[in-house]
This record gives structure tokens, C-alpha cells and sequence, in this order.
């Protein structure tokens, strides 16, 4: 806990206006030497984006993430102002407390403010005392969630490791709750000092709880043992959290990147989704809200709160079906993660008991959302606590039917706009017409935010966090937004207009010809074929492959089917699951991956031993190997499926002929059971254990299928999902592109082809290097068939070759990264 120290608290000050007061709070940080004088005016570019008045009379302003640099160390400095001053319309603000937050430290102070805000007459002391002394007692109590609180009397704990890497932001604490919801027992999630209830999601979230962090679960109760077993485990496989889909090439490379000639004013912020938009500026407001704080009657109260968070619920029912029906499932899951927050009962109780007090159902709904809002914007964690919003979001939806209010998201009538804003809500970019927006620009957010993830579904051009200097431009000014380089070029010159306009013209006319000839094969210009075929994990995306242009399916992820549910697919539903996507292929090849479970990948109702290097452990192949009760009826339906069309088997994480004869002999003992003819067998080159054995491995299989991204990993034993070394996991790597060739050579000696299905293979540069190397088939995701057909219909045979030697030549990723891409029979 820091220290509140007198030197830190300035008594009996006067201020004219709201920015007055926070510049001097900012100089008594400033003065204890605990930030640098820049940070001030971060502290005033935050109060432009978010209102950080609390309520009676408490304000807590505070700087940006992304100047902590500026930060020397986690302080607090309190500012009274016994007169007051304007804050907003509507709010003075006498007591200011200033917050410089390096990591949460400063979260006790914060917790202590919360008994400060139920309590007007200790408000009003703390406002006008001469006594620092008393502010000093007042916030310096230690948190409540402290050292040995929220233990659950005789209750069983384990310790867990978050697995998915995000954190516990919305959606995994919304798939925790819902594990956790059907179990009788009383539920504790610990980490560090703070805990939470284990059965109310707005708890969770406060936690801040990172990827790769260590928690205790405590059960108490009838059948605590059985939730902790299913709570270990949900958690272990990541708690639902996908993986951010592949976004696509963005720009093709064929045209390059645009560049801006005059560099005017540009404002700089983060590429979200690709793309360029030329447009007048729509800076979006949302509704202020205004209702009592006082209730004259208390059941009327609770009363209209139900009937707002039924409301809310029904709204987002719609939502969640709409973005379903746009962008898929996955993008929607943030919706029942909002509505899962709807249903937190240690909020809607904290809520009672304000009303309960006297207060509106209105001003209750607002100062426990707000505080728990403002707890997760402090969570040193950046990703989680950009999840702030989607707090705020669904506390805002409640907010304006307590407050019979609508949210005006109307655009200006005429011609489409860029749009900017603070930090769209979730809900507000899924309702968005992209016929009428023709970018976004936010001031805050982050590429991986739910704003960004929509915005690329949507195929909307947008930069993210580009800080508050965005929203104080003038509204329908005309602009330039390069979605792929991260600028908004602000009033650019005629020169640029023109050549944005010629730009988007040239990348229109690329996708609307790579769109065309989606169909055509990957032909060289010198006759040499590719096969590009798609990597798919669900039966409706058999047909999107096709009409994406894909020649088949070199990768279908069958752990998709056993993941989400309580007991393992049935023969018979997965044969029926396989046979339709046979049918929708129309005789295009489809290569069936055997279940890859383990690593990251882990199923609730397949308990596994605790392992120390899970990557290392019992996954694919071995799994498999040891389970045979769900190997077994596996390979059962898809020999049974085979018989409707080209199928083949492909046995994931192979690291040596034990392991490939004996999933061998399995399905040869299934396939004779069923009478049915042979099938092509092949495995996954994952690990370097099998690129070293690739010449004996050659003379079993029919094909190999490089994991680009398993087998990256390592090579360079780094954990691709892991927060610092995630950028370094480079599938062009060198070494990497070393042990395809190696591959590749051992495959050709013994007559077999191979593929590759991972991430490199969904890249320009990757691809190309990949046909090179003497790669017969490029499997990757669907946005991406197109686009890389298109550039292999650019390239003849030597000169790909020529490119892979470079780059086998090249001593970094970087280095291969920096070739260029060759174009025709050079």
C-alpha cells in the first residue's frame, strides 16, 4: 500500500475552473517527485475523454495509459477546495484526488473512497477539515479484499494458472460465472490480496486477473470438490477465449502501402482494421443523462430497476442476433458476456442497498457501475482494463431507461462520414451501417478491443487509440484515414486527396479482380501450380471455403466439435457433421485432423493431470493414444464419412514412429471393422523431433502438413501466446523457414508432398517463399484465398525460388521480412 503523507494533501484551496484544479493537483505530484511534469497534462487530456467526477463533491483525476513512462511512482496527492468548484453541469467538486498509478497500489485508497461516497457527512468533513491528519485516516484503511479476507469457512482451494492470455476480461469471467452458476456451493476467486465472488461477473472483473497468472478457487459447500474440478478445468482451457482471428492481407501487396506526400497534420494512432476512407469528420457525443439522486419511494424504485435490466436484456437478446447474423458468433459472444453482467447479483444487491438508503434507482445503477469502472481503468493490465468500456457500456444501456433517455447514434444526413470517437461502445459499432461509415477513428481503445474486432468484420477502415487530440477537431472537416498504417491525416492538401482517391481506386479494383478470379487456380505464370485450400473448424464454413474460392480444406480442426458442452460429440453426431461438409465440398479434398486437445486446448469433461510444461505434455496424438474411448469413435466416423468423398486423415503432434504406427494401427483396426475402403494418412510436422525423423516419417504417410505456428514455437521455445515474447514468435524466422526445407527434401526423396497450415501460409511474402521451398499446398483462412492466389498468379517458379533461398540465407525474421516480394518471370 503507498503512503499518504501530508506533503501530499493541499487544505483550504481555491480554484475558477475544473482545469485549475487539476493542474495543482498534478504540481503536488509533480513536487513529491512522483511523476514528470508532462503527466499533468495527461491527467487533463483523460478528463476530455471520461468524466472522473465519483460523487459527493469527489473527483479522482488521472492521467492516460499510455503516458505511464511518465509515472516515477504510484502516488496520490488530495486537493480540498472547501468552496468548490464546477466540475461538470450539475457537479462542484470539493475534494480532489489526484492519481498517478504505476501499478494498483493506489487500488486501497481507491476501495477507502468507496465508504467516503455512502457517507454525505464524511464527505463534507473530509471537504473542510484543517486537519490532514483526518483526510490521511479516512484513506488510508486497508482494502477490504485484503490479506485473509473473502476466505469461505471449511472451504476446499486449488491454485490455477489463467490460460488465456487476454486475462479475465468479459467474456472468459462470463464463461466463468456461467461454470460456476449450477454448483450449490459458495464461490471465491482470490489473486494477490483482492477477491472476488466467484458467481458475479462485475466481482470478477475487479480482480484485474492477467494471462498467465496464478489464482486460488475456494469452494464451500455440498459439492465444492465437483466445481473446483470443473472450474480447474474451464479454466485451464482458456475459459472460452478464442484466439483473434486472422484479420486477412489488408492491403494487397501488389499496390503497396499509401503514402501521403504533403504531411500536413496527421494525428497518429493504432491500425485497428486495414483499409483507407476519405471523409468529413463525424465526431460522435453520447446522450448526457439527467435524473434525481433522491427516491420518495423505495419499491418504485426497485421496481424500475428490474424493468430496465429486463429491457437491457431483451435489447442486447436483439443485438446479439444481429451481430450473430453479420459477423458471426464469435464477434457476438460480447453480448452475453454484457448480459451475463446483468445478471451479477453482488451488483444488483450493492444497488439495493443504495436505494434502500433513499437514493434513486437511477443514481444507484450509475455509482455502482461507475465505481467499478473506474476500478478496471486503474488495472495495470492495459487489455483488461480497456475492457472498462464494455462495463460502462452495458451500465449506460440500463442507465437511459432508468433515466428515459434513447441513445442518439443518427448520423448527419448526406454523404457517409469518418467517424470518431471517444471509445465506441461494443453495441454502438455493431450497430453501425457501413454504407454510412466510411472509417473510424477512437480516441482510446486498442486493436485488440471489441470496437476493433467489429469494425474488421464489418470490412470499416479504422485507427484506434489515438488519443484526445482526435476529438477536439472541428466537426466535418475532411480528412484522410489509413486504417493499414494507424494515421488521420487531418485537412489533408488537394495532392494527397488525389492521390488517395487514386489509390483507393487501384485497391478497389485489386479486390474486385482478386474477388473474380477467386475460382481460378494458383497458377504460375510459367505452369507450376499451387493447391490453396482453407482452414476451417465448423460444418458452415465448409461452404464458405468453396465460395471463398478455396480448392478444398486442408485443415479442418475437429476440437472445435468437442469444445462448449458437457460430454464428448457422439459418433454418429460427428460422422453426420463430417458427411455434410463432404457434401457441401462437391468433391474437393477434405483433410480431417484427429483431435488436438491439450497445451492450450483442454475439455471440462476430459480431466487430465496437473502438468508442469503442458505444450510438453499429454496433447494431440498422445491424448489420443490414451484415450481411445474418444479416439475410437472418432476415426469410426470418419471412415464411416469417407465413403461419401475424397477424405483424408491427418494425426496431429507427431514426435516419433511409436506414436505414428500406433495411431496407424488403431485406424487400420477401425477401418477393417468397418468394411471400408483405405484413405490417405498423413501427420503434422509440429515439433523438430519430427523435421529430424522426416526421412523415416516420409516412408509411412502420404503427405505431410507443416504447423507453421506449433512449430515456430519450438523451435524458438517461445510460447506464441505470451505477453512479451508474442511478437518475436515469427513464422519467417530463419530457423524456422530452415526446418520446412529440411522437411520439404525428406518428403520429395520418398515421393510425397506437402503442405503447410499454418500462418505463414495466409501471408503474401510467407507464401510465396513457401512455394519456393517446394511447398504443394498452402491451407490458411478464408479472407485470405483470394488475395494469395492473386499474388502466386504473379510470381513463376524461379523467381520464388530464388526468394526462399534469401531468405533461407537471412539471419533474422526482420531480414526476411524486408525482401521484396517478386512479381512475374524474373
Amino acid at each position: 500500500m503507498i503512503t499518504l503523507a501530508p506533503q501530499h494533501i493541499r487544505l483550504h484551496a481555491g480554484f475558477k475552473t475544473k482545469e485549475e484544479a487539476i493542474r495543482a493537483a498534478g504540481q503536488v505530484l509533480v513536487d513529491c517527485g512522483a511523476i514528470a511534469p508532462g503527466y499533468v497534462e495527461s491527467m487533463l487530456g483523460r478528463e476530455r475523454q471520461a468524466n472522473t467526477y465519483l460523487s459527493h463533491g469527489i473527483a479522482i483525476p488521472h492521467g492516460m495509459p499510455q503516458d505511464r513512462g511518465l509515472i516515477q511512482r504510484t502516488a496520490i496527492a488530495v486537493v480540498q477546495v472547501p468552496a468548490g468548484v464546477v466540475w461538470n453541469e450539475g457537479q462542484t467538486v470539493r475534494l480532489i484526488v489526484g492519481i498517478a498509478a504505476k501499478s494498483d497500489e493506489h487500488l486501497g485508497i481507491l476501495a477507502a473512497l468507496t465508504d467516503v461516497l455512502d457517507d454525505a457527512a464524511a464527505a463534507d468533513r473530509l471537504a473542510t477539515t484543517s486537519n490532514p491528519q483526518e483526510i490521511i485516516a479516512a484513506l488510508s484503511r486497508r482494502d477490504a479484499g485484503g490479506s485473509g479476507s473473502g476466505d469461505l469457512a471449511g472451504a476446499e482451494e486449488i491454485e490455477v494458472v489463467m490460460a488465456c492470455t487476454a486475462g479475465l476480461h468479459a467474456r472468459p469471467a462470463t464463461f466463468f460465472v456461467e461454470v460456476a452458476a449450477p454448483f450449490a456451493s459458495d464461490i471465491v476467486v482470490k489473486h494477490g490480496e483482492k477477491s472476488a465472488n466467484g458467481k458475479a461477473m462485475a466481482s470478477l472483473l475487479k480482480l484485474g486477473i492477467p494471462g498467465g497468472a496464478k489464482i486460488r478457487i475456494q469452494a464451500a459447500g455440498p459439492d465444492a470438490k465437483a466445481a473446483l474440478e470443473a472450474l480447474a478445468a474451464a479454466v485451464a482451457a482458456g475459459l472460452g477465449d478464442e484466439e483473434e482471428e486472422d484479420i486477412g492481407l489488408g492491403v494487397p501487396s501488389g499496390i503497396g502501402a499509401w503514402e501521403a506526400k504533403s504531411y500536413g497534420r496527421a494525428i497518429t494512432g493504432v491500425s485497428a482494421s486495414p483499409g483507407l476512407a476519405i471523409g468529413r469528420l463525424h465526431i460522435f457525443q453520447p446522450t448526457r443523462l439527467f435524473f434525481s439522486d433522491s427516491a420518495q419511494n423505495v419499491d418504485l424504485e426497485k421496481k424500475a430497476l428490474v424493468s430496465a435490466l429486463d429491457a437491457a436484456q431483451n435489447q442486447l437478446d436483439e443485438i446479439h442476433d444481429a451481430v450473430t447474423a453479420r459477423c458471426g458468433k464469435s464477434k457476438a459472444a460480447i453480448f452475453k458476456a454484457h448480459q451475463a453482467l446483468l445478471d451479477d447479483e453482488d451488483l444488483i444487491e450493492e444497488v439495493k442497498v443504495r436505494i434502500d438508503s433513499g437514493r434513486s434507482a437511477a443514481w444507484s445503477w450509475q455509482h455502482s457501475i461507475e465505481s467499478r469502472v473506474a476500478e478496471m481503468r486503474e488495472i495495470e493490465d492495459e487489455r483488461i482494463a480497456g475492457r472498462a468500456v464494455d462495463l460502462h457500456d452495458v451500465g449506460q444501456r440500463v442507465l437511459r431507461h432508468l433515466a428515459g433517455a434513447t441513445h442518439d447514434t443518427a448520423l448527419p444526413e448526406g454523404a457517409p462520414v469518418i467517424l470518431v470517437a471517444d471509445d465506441l461502445t461494443p453495441s454502438d459499432t455493431a450497430k453501425l451501417d457501413p454504407s454510412r461509415v466510411l472509417g473510424l477513428c477512437t480516441a482510446s481503445g486498442g486493436p485488440t478491443s471489441h470496437t476493433a474486432i467489429i469494425a474488421r468484420s464489418l470490412d470499416i477502415p479504422a485507427v484506434v487509440g489515438a488519443g484526445p487530440a482526435v476529438l477536439e477537431q472541428t466537426n466535418g472537416i475532411l480528412c484522410i484515414l489509413d486504417g493499414t498504417t494507424g494515421q488521420l491525416y487531418i485537412e489533408p492538401s488537394a495532392a494527397d486527396l488525389e492521390s488517395a482517391r487514386a489509390y483507393q481506386q487501384d485497391l478497389n479494383s485489386r479486390r474486385e479482380d482478386e474477388a473474380v478470379a477467386r475460382y481460378q487456380p494458383a497458377m504460375l505464370t510459367d505452369g507450376h501450380r499451387v493447391e490453396v485450400v482453407a482452414n476451417i473448424g465448423k460444418v458452415s464454413e465448409a461452404a464458405a471455403a468453396v465460395e471463398a474460392g478455396a480448392e478444398g480444406v486442408g485443415l479442418l480442426r475437429t476440437e472445435f466439435f468437442f469444445l462448449d458442452r458437457t460430454s464428448p460429440p457422439s459418433e454418429d453426431e460427428q460422422y453426420e457433421a463430417y458427411r455434410a461438409m463432404i457434401e457441401a465440398l462437391n468433391g474437393l479434398p477434405l483433410i480431417i485432423r484427429t483431435l488436438d486437445i491439450g497445451g492450450d486446448k483442454v475439455l471440462p469433461y476430459l480431466p487430465l493431470a496437473e502438468e508442469e510444461n503442458p505444450f510438453l505434455g499429454v496433447r494431440g496424438i498422445r491424448l489420443c493414444l490414451r484415450k481411445p474411448e474418444i479416439f475410437v469413435p472418432q476415426l469410426r466416423a470418419i471412415y464411416r464419412a469417407s465413403t461419401h468423398g475424397p477424405v483424408k486423415i491427418m494425426f496431429p503432434m507427431i514426435a516419433t514412429l511409436e506414436d505414428l504406427r500406433a495411431a496407424r494401427e488403431m485406424a487400420e483396426q477401425v477401418r477393417q471393422e468397418l468394411g471400408v475402403a483405405p484413405v490417405e494418412t498423413g501427420i503434422m510436422v509440429e515439433v523438430p523431433s519430427a523435421v529430424m525423423m522426416a526421412h523415416e516419417l516420409a516412408k509411412e504417410v502420404d503427405f505431410f502438413s507443416i504447423g507453421t505456428n506449433d512449430l515456430t514455437q519450438y523451435v524458438l521455445a517461445m510460447d506464441r501466446m505470451h505477453p512479451a515474447l508474442a511478437r518475436q514468435v515469427d513464422g519467417l524466422h530463419p530457423a524456422v523457414l530452415r526446418m520446412v526445407d529440411l522437411t520439404v527434401k525428406a518428403a520429395k526423396k520418398s515421393g510425397k508432398w506437402v503442405g503447410v497450415c499454418g500462418g505463414v501460409a495466409g501471408d503474401p511474402l510467407g507464401a510465396a517463399i513457401l512455394t519456393g521451398l517446394g511447398v504443394a499446398e498452402l491451407s490458411m483462412s478464408l479472407p485470405s484465398v483470394a488475395a494469395v492466389k492473386a499474388r502466386l498468379r504473379e510470381l513463376s517458379l524461379p523467381a520464388a525460388e530464388k526468394l526462399a533461398r534469401r531468405a533461407l540465407a537471412c539471419s533474422t525474421a526482420d531480414e526476411v521480412r524486408s525482401l521484396l516480394l517478386p512479381s512475374g518471370a524474373k
